[in-house]
């Protein structure tokens, strides 16, 4: 039996914020897990952290004009704004960035070598002529050979999940230029030999026989082909490679992003080991399906190849994919779906979270539809769950005085809570949290007809409210995991605990506070109107009059150390714009320089100057003035 659970999500990457699909399969699922089994009673920890390495991140740094640390770091606090509003707690949400992670990672690995299971070996990667830099991961594309997706990467299809080497790929192209003059160089890589531990890999997924089907099977088929993996890359940005001779060299982001979990563990507790070497723990893992052999075969080759005797993964709860609707793959650059930053600002959390764990993708690929958040939302949570409690609660406000009536159990109430609660450890137990909100569903299905049926109204029968309170509660403990604020409020109402063992223990004569509705439904119309609202269309862009412009004349503002007053020619006349640049250019860098105007603001007074513009930059590690690369006549307008 185990008395401790470590719970860890797949870390997000420092790319970009999440968006729901991401925040479906780990982030949430996680927390739901550690919420669980924190209500009954077990010594719970909930870990993960953002993954801050790899092309992902150094591509998107590259794009935005930046550098990766800057980005990560930017993006890294921006999803820890998004895990607090979406009520998700951590005992340590940290980033691979941290120094504990990177001393960790270095002495696994020296473990890994020392123990005969890294090799190095030189071999041919990608090379863009184009761009004169090595391809390694994401910053190769093509299509995928074994399901023929398009836009597969260099190391994985994220469609099918199959884990790839570049030179598989159909019709390669280089993510950066797009060309296709690629050749592959010799260099050399260190490797985690796989094939070497096959056997042992074998014998740990064979011992995990309830693993969900979608884990077992692409786990089972990733075992056939086994091969050495390597564990190094050609890249600036990541963990530098500790092997003797790997100067240059950096950790693959997927060979050391799972180690993380170790590592954030240690950052959070003294007593780390007892959740990584104890007999009494279980491990929960949420993610995305694409993560699958990440954590069924490479990571726990790691931990057997450094020969420390760790605690194997026990439970890995992996989702199908969640796309956008009629499938569409998110996609923020494509305007494609709600990422979580924007989610919030059309919809509070406990809506996201009720209707991305209903609706959680576990046995098949789903998408997103208005339609079925609308009915998840407005009849199943609010019209039947969150109903049901406050015309209960209401009733006892309205005729028992707001006090709970003494009463005798009804035994076919509560074998019907006895029963629900059953079904809904089972679904937790294999990791089916859509099939746990069912069970909680079932119960309110029979809750109301009992209320109904049962007409307390005409009889004022104290055991017909008494029981029906009775179930209340128990829907309401069982809520707790995946809306829990809503709870929350539930609890100022009617004083319960929100413990395990009080779902299936009465309710005691006490009195409440006056009910009312905690949620209200929602307008889909409205919804959508509000995520139109948020892109900004051509005649938004036209709005704003972007011209081109000529610096003529230039001045320092009295007392500010950052603005600069300047004389601007935008073709029919001079206008004055005032401008933070001081500490990046000077006065004669400025004059006569051409630049981008948005001409049609509103004026605005700066420091006593009226400003009637704004000139654009891109803001990084510095700030950099946008300009035309040819010499073009001030007045020009911008397409």
């Amino acid at each position: 039996m185990f008395r401790r659970v470590l719970v860890c999500s797949a870390w997000p990457y420092g790319s970009d914020v999440p968006h729901l699909g991401n925040l479906m399969s780990s982030l949430l699922s996680g927390d739901v897990f550690s919420r669980y089994y924190r209500m009954r009673g077990y010594d719970v920890l909930y870990v993960s952290g953002t993954d801050s390495h790899g092309t992902r991140v150094a591509f998107e740094a590259m794009k935005r004009g930046v550098s990766p640390r800057y980005l990560v770091e930017k993006v890294h606090n921006q999803i820890k704004n998004i895990i607090q509003a979406f009520n998700i707690e951590f005992d340590s949400y940290t980033w691979t960035e941290s120094d504990t992670h990177k001393k960790f990672v270095h002495e696994i690995y020296l473990k890994m070598y020392e123990n005969g299971y890294i090799s190095s070996h030189t071999e041919k990667r990608p090379y863009c002529n184009n761009c004169k830099i090595m391809l390694a991961d994401r910053f190769i594309v093509g299509t995928c050979p074994h399901c023929g997706y398009e836009f597969a990467k260099g190391n994985q299809c994220d469609k099918c999940g199959t884990l790839l080497e570049p030179d598989q790929l159909i019709n390669p192209h280089c993510e950066i230029c797009g060309g296709t003059n690629i050749t592959y160089k010799e260099t050399t890589h260190w490797f985690l030999d796989l094939d070497k531990l096959k056997p042992e890999i074998e014998k740990y997924i064979l011992s995990r026989k309830d693993w969900p089907a979608n884990v077992k099977n692409m786990s089972m088929n990733m075992l056939k082909n086994l091969r050495p993996r390597a564990v190094t890359r050609d890249l600036e940005w990541g963990i530098p490679a500790p092997f003797p001779g790997a100067e240059g060299k950096v950790i693959y982001v997927w060979a050391e992003a799972a180690l993380g979990y170790i590592s954030a563990t240690m950052e959070c507790t003294p007593d780390w080991r007892e959740y990584w070497f104890g007999d009494d723990v279980l491990q929960i893992y949420t993610q995305g399906k694409d993560n699958i052999p990440f954590h069924t075969i490479i990571f726990p080759a790691q931990l057997i190849a450094s020969g420390e005797n760790y605690h194997l993964p026990d439970c890995i709860f992996a989702t199908e994919y969640l796309n956008w609707e009629n499938g569409e793959a998110f996609s923020k650059s494509r305007s494609i779906g709600l990422f979580c930053d924007r989610a919030l600002q059309i919809l509070p959390a406990p809506y996201w979270r009720f209707y991305l764990m209903y609706d959680r993708p576990e046995s098949k690929d789903t998408s997103f539809s208005w339609a079925e958040l609308d009915k998840i939302i407005n009849q199943v949570l609010i019209g039947s769950m969150l109903n049901y409690i406050n015309r209960v609660l209401s009733f006892v406000n309205q005729f028992f005085n707001s006090i709970i009536p003494s009463g005798t159990v009804d035994g076919f109430v509560y074998d019907k809570i006895r029963e629900s609660l059953n079904e809904y450890d089972s679904c937790f137990e294999k990791g089916s949290l859509a099939k746990a909100i069912k069970a909680i569903e079932s119960l309110t299905h029979f809750a109301n007809r009992y209320f109904q049926e049962n007409e307390p109204w005409k009889t004022k029968d104290k055991d017909v409210v008494f029981n029906s309170v009775y179930m209340a509660k128990a829907i309401s403990i069982m809520l707790y995991p995946f809306i829990p604020s809503v709870v929350e409020e539930i609890t100022k109402v009617y004083n319960f605990s929100v413990k395990y063992d009080e779902v299936l223990e009465p309710p005691k004569p006490v009195k409440i506070d006056k009910a009312k509705p905690i949620l209200t439904k929602i307008s889909v119309v409205e919804l959508k109107k509000k995520v139109k609202e948020m892109y900004a269309t051509i005649d938004d862009l036209e709005k704003l009059g972007l011209r081109v412009g000529e610096i003529k004349a230039a001045s320092d503002i009295p007392k500010s150390d950052k603005l600069y007053k300047l004389t601007v020619d935008v073709g029919d006349k001079l206008i004055t714009l005032v401008a933070g640049v001081k500490d990046q250019y000077t006065v004669n860098d400025l004059i006569g320089k051409k630049i981008v105007v948005a001409t049609n603001l509103k004026p605005a007074k700066i420091k006593g100057v009226l400003s009637e513009g704004m000139l654009l930059a891109a803001v990084g590690d510095g700030v950099s003035i946008l300009v035309p690369d040819r010499d073009v006549k001030p007045g020009c307008k911008i397409e």
